[in-house]
């Protein structure tokens, strides 16, 4: 049965946050937007940049800079979202068959006998990007690993980050269009997507891998929509989550403070909007050595602590991250931290308006029949051991999981040790799974 969690909004009241509130926010990123500035121009004055190249680069640019192919396409949601999908069509030394459309590629395989090409959907975390898949070198980055495997590879982007802004109706900073969490998510951009590739693809299904609260939309839509479940070959998990109220980065402890403080830091409509001269200014910085082992506190604070990070590309990783997303994703966040429970956005007293009931439904995981792959780590301050430990046995269908005890949340993206611990497994369960 269908998941019934309305993305429907209730009209508007007159009531908005205050002015004060919004001015104190606008003043304070403004003044950590000419703090850093000042500080940058030291840098350059006392010590020449060693900034990798991809640092300045979009995802297009650096696949390319890579020797790869490179194709961008678009997807209008159900409810009106624009997003933004990458495709790396075939590895640097794949024959150039792996590029043509669905048709002619079914008509060569035909006449010679090859398999058609897998397809495979990468899935960015919280405040992400699509660009993560690539952004460490080819032999250490997913998406390339995947390409030079022979596999067609596609690139999400969710609604609200820097890749995926437009609407059919609403300008991006308006409070419509950011009436949206992770939920929105997976009832529209996951379907959106899926549905968009196996078309153009003319597959059936597709092997899903995600990170993060790409794993939660990924259990949300797949439990909630079984036609959609039906088109997924298997779902690969990193750090997997549902429930997060054992989380343990410091970070999270704004989760409990006061919503009116909470968006006083965080803003009202937009979080962590992406400015990209302030992120490019930010991630030179970090080349310098006085600064590389501060920079990294943006990664240890939130997702544990590792001395495995590849802090050479600290600079590639800071400019993209953190990307943007709405404010009420991170409440709905906040609501699963102090409940403990996985469950709909949390409407208050408008919860019957919205779900015909007092309290917002749970999401039934145990609808889900994808085969299931998990990974995650021992040191994860995000997806902790002992949320995980909670999600997993409601999944009907787990053919594989693996605990790496050394392993803390970043480590499944960027860590050094990424490809033998977990990569180079995923491969094999495709292999077996074809």
């Amino acid at each position: 049965m269908e998941l019934q969690c309305t993305s429907k909004e209730l009209p508007s009241s007159c009531a908005s946050a205050s002015t004060v509130s919004h001015a104190a926010h606008d003043i304070l990123q403004s003044t950590m937007t000419w703090l850093f500035l000042t500080i940058a121009c030291f840098m350059c004055a006392t010590e020449k940049s060693g900034a990798n190249p991809e640092v300045s680069m979009d995802v297009g640019e650096i696949v390319r800079y890579h020797g790869y192919p490179y194709e961008e396409h678009e997807v209008v949601t159900d409810d009106g979202y624009y997003l933004t999908l990458q495709r790396i069509p075939h590895g640097r030394d794949n024959p150039e068959r792996f590029s043509i459309s669905h048709g002619a590629e079914a008509q060569a395989s035909s006449m010679f006998c090859l398999p058609p090409k897998a397809v495979v959907l990468l899935q960015h975390g919280l405040v992400l990007e699509g660009s993560n898949w690539v952004t460490n070198l080819p032999n250490t980055s997913l998406g390339f690993i995947l390409a030079d495997a022979g596999y067609d590879v596609w690139i999400g982007n969710s609604r609200g980050n820097s890749w995926s802004r437009k609407h059919k109706e609403f300008e991006f900073y308006h409070q419509q269009y950011s009436s949206y969490s992770f939920h929105e998510m997976a009832m529209y951009d996951l379907p959106a997507t899926i549905n968009y590739i196996l078309q153009k693809t003319g597959q059936e299904q597709l092997y899903y891998v995600a990170y993060s609260q790409g794993t939660t939309t990924g259990f949300i839509a797949f439990s909630s929509i079984p036609e959609l479940d039906r088109k997924i070959k298997m779902f690969f998990a990193l750090a997997p989550i549902t429930v997060n109220s054992n989380m343990k980065s410091p970070l999270v402890r704004v989760f409990d403070l006061p919503e009116v403080l909470i968006k006083l830091i965080l803003g009202h409509t937009v979080v962590f909007d992406k400015d990209d001269i302030l992120k490019q200014v930010v991630s030179r910085m970090c080349t310098h050595p006085m600064l590389k082992s501060l920079c990294s506190l943006v990664f240890y604070l939130s997702g544990g602590f590792t001395n495995s990070l590849n802090v050479s590309r600290m600079d590639v990783y800071l400019a993209r991250y953190p990307d943007s997303t709405s404010l009420k994703n991170m409440l709905h966040w906040r609501q699963l931290y102090q409940t403990g429970e996985f469950k709909c956005y949390d409407y208050g007293s408008d919860n019957v308006l919205h779900y015909n009931q007092s309290t917002p439904p749970f999401y039934e995981l145990e609808n889900m029949k994808t085969p299931l792959a998990a990974w995650y780590g021992g040191k994860d301050w995000i997806s902790v051991p002992e949320d995980v430990d909670i999600t997993l046995p409601r999944i009907s269908n787990v053919v594989y999981k693996k605990y790496i005890p050394e392993f803390v949340h970043f480590d499944f993206l960027w860590g050094k040790q990424v490809y033998e611990q977990v990569y180079k497994e995923m491969l094999d369960l495709m292999e077996k799974s074809a």
